[in-house]
């Protein structure tokens, strides 16, 4: 379980996070919602104790993040930022290897059990066929399924993504989503950062809302992510529909509202 307790956090006097509070489970797939610069990313860093927050814990399994050493965190928690920046020319195989560090000592080398993991995590996530292509040469969509079976050769319980689809085509968005939730099924807890709120609608088990450094709701998509609550977060006319025989809602802008024949929710 990942607990977070009373949260604060402030920079050069400026208040970016206020009593953020909230329990996640393992096995979920969940969403966190808000406009630019509410303190998506802050929160993340306080998560993975990249920064110490003003007050507040962040516990993981029971115990403070600031208990567990740099190894056994990542051996619980990893991490995916919004776009990976450069080019590697590695092979698609030495990047999910390269998820394997926190088993090893200072100097030491992967050996066959770090192989096994890297072999495994590929396959998990269905991209084994890649295994001896070059990262730098493989679609936007495969690099995100690359980066996300090193976070799982990693062997880490719970995933933390920052924007994983910010910059895929549909369709490769789609590949991202589906193998995060495919992943939450198999017991992960995965926390994505999304400007879509179709993202939580359809793919998640969760959703959180963040608003000038407050959690203000959380909870089941379908319950939390009405029209009057998008339109406050995001300062729009939304509207949210139910699709009767996918059993599935989405919403869209209202001033596309009268192309579509659903049923209004």
């Amino acid at each position: 379980m990942l607990r977070v307790k009373d949260l604060a956090f402030s920079y050069r006097n400026k208040t970016i996070l206020t009593q953020v509070s909230f329990e996640l489970n393992y096995g979920q797939s969940v969403c966190l919602l808000g406009k630019n610069g509410v303190g998506k990313s802050t929160l993340f860093k306080c998560l993975l104790r990249s920064i110490q927050p003003d007050s507040g814990q962040v516990l993981i399994d029971g115990v403070k993040v600031q208990d567990y050493s740099r190894n056994e965190l990542a051996g619980l928690v990893s991490y995916i930022p919004q776009s990976p920046k450069g080019i590697f020319h590695f092979t698609v195989f030495d990047m999910v290897l390269m998820g394997t560090a926190s088993r090893l000592k200072n100097y030491q080398q992967p050996g066959q059990r770090e192989k096994e993991l890297a072999d495994q995590a590929l396959n998990r996530l269905n991209i084994g066929h890649l295994k001896n292509k070059h990262y730098s040469e493989i679609s936007g969509g495969e690099q995100q399924l690359v980066i996300i079976a090193r976070s799982v050769a990693q062997q880490s319980k719970m995933i933390i993504m920052d924007e994983p689809c910010a910059s895929l085509d549909y369709g490769n968005q789609v590949m991202v989503l589906e193998m995060i939730k495919k992943l939450s099924t198999e017991g992960l807890l995965i926390i994505q950062a999304t400007h879509d709120p179709n993202h939580a609608l359809q793919y998640g088990d969760h959703v959180m809302i963040l608003q000038q450094g407050t959690l203000t709701h959380q909870g089941k998509p379908s319950e939390i992510l009405t029209g009057d609550r998008l339109e406050s977060l995001y300062g729009v006319p939304i509207a949210v529909h139910y699709l009767q025989e996918q059993g599935h809602q989405f919403c869209v802008p209202k001033m596309r509202e009268e192309s579509l024949y659903v049923e209004n929710v």
